[in-house]
């Protein structure tokens, strides 16, 4: 039997994933993990620490329990001008600023996500982004370990490669997935902008709840048909 999983970074917006999760009737103690059904699959769903070594750890611990897809639900700045707060950025490739992933893969190697992975996501999330009025994006992410050396330079020649957001997991996990062999699938909503002039960050509540409850909702249902 194949298992998948489905995660997010811990505390990132607290209390979507667990409501979710309870009306999939996917029982998560402490939402440490647990398994469940959905769609004929069996499935766990997750929470990770924030970060690519803390990310690693929990994805590498599951692919030895026998996990074999997963997909990553969290959130990323936006520095490509196209890209706006609420979007949802579906990473084919990316810029790897992290340690973790140079203990996977040779340092000229692009990771990337599965291509099965990517088209169930954008399948799935394409009807959920038109009914709540926001754009989905296929690009690359850039993931770094530095949270505060997200610099002006750095964006700005990131952008113009056509990277669309920044996170601090998605590239060690590509590299895990790529060199276990298994399925990965990354959706990130965005929360903060750094193009432009000054950071933006998201000012309502309730539409980013609206927009990652209908997105991990997406996510299961996409996790279930990869």
């Amino acid at each position: 039997m194949t298992l998948r999983s489905i995660g997010r970074p811990f505390d990132f917006a607290k209390g979507v994933l667990e409501d979710v999760v309870e009306e999939r009737k996917l029982k998560v103690p402490a939402l440490k993990g647990a398994w469940g059904r959905y769609g004929g699959a069996r499935i766990c769903v997750h929470r990770i620490y924030i970060g690519a070594p803390a990310a690693a750890m929990a994805m590498e611990l599951l692919i030895a329990a026998g996990v074999k897809k997963f997909v990553l639900f969290g959130g990323c700045g936006a520095i490509h001008p196209s890209v706006r707060i609420y979007d949802i950025v579906i990473p084919t490739w990316g810029v790897r600023e992290e340690g973790t992933s140079y203990h996977y893969l040779p340092p000229d190697v692009i990771p990337r996500p599965s291509g099965k992975a990517v088209k169930t996501l954008y399948e799935e999330l394409t009807p959920t982004a038109q009914r709540l009025g926001i754009a989905l994006h296929l690009g690359g992410v850039w993931t770094t370990d530095a949270i505060f050396r997200e610099t002006r330079d750095k964006v700005e020649r990131y952008s113009s490669m056509k990277v669309l957001g920044v996170d601090m997991e998605s590239t060690a996990l590509m590299s895990i997935a790529m060199y276990r062999g298994a399925e990965l699938g990354i959706a990130l909503v965005v929360t903060d902008e750094l193009h432009g002039g000054k950071w933006r960050f998201y000012q309502d509540d309730d539409r980013m709840a609206e927009v990652e409850r209908s997105a991990v909702q997406a996510a299961i249902r996409a996790l279930a048909k990869i």
